[in-house]
């Protein structure tokens, strides 16, 4: 009796090490900025699409650039669309990511501007870059795991 309970325990140890363990998954957050023309910083670009590759996983940045989708180590995030360069962003053990779009593709959409309107554009951008700074120290945007 004790040979065929030794027997047992032995197959369902060698059984349990060639179980596949799947990757957990877990959140993943970051913040996607863009540059622009108009602002001396990188700005964070809302409403931008993000997803992942193989997965009915989607999501979008909100006002601030910031995200969040669940994904495990080996994903790979997508961000596309309209005036956006694509880029893929592979999961790693980081569970924060800063992603710079580059230059905005879509201002050469605004070809002439009276001065009056230059001037309301550069306030306007001058003011949120000012709010940005402070979100910025305030250390909202840090991506610390």
């Amino acid at each position: 009796m004790k040979k065929i309970i030794c027997i047992f325990f032995c197959h369902m140890i060698i059984l349990s090490f060639g179980q596949n363990i799947e990757a957990k998954s877990k959140l993943i957050r970051g913040f996607v900025f863009d540059n622009s023309e108009y602002a001396s910083i990188p700005l964070p670009a809302a409403e931008v699409p993000i997803e992942i590759i193989g997965t009915e996983r989607k999501t979008k940045t909100d006002d601030n650039g910031k995200f969040e989708i669940e994904a495990k180590e080996g994903d790979v995030l997508i961000i596309q669309g309209l005036f956006i360069k694509t880029q893929k962003i592979l999961i790693k053990d980081k569970n924060c990511y800063e992603i710079n779009l580059g230059t905005v593709t879509g201002t050469g959409l605004i070809y002439h501007q009276s001065k009056k309107a230059a001037r309301q554009t550069n306030r306007f951008y001058s003011k949120l870059v000012k709010k940005l700074l402070k979100k910025m120290e305030s250390g909202f945007y840090d991506c610390v795991d």
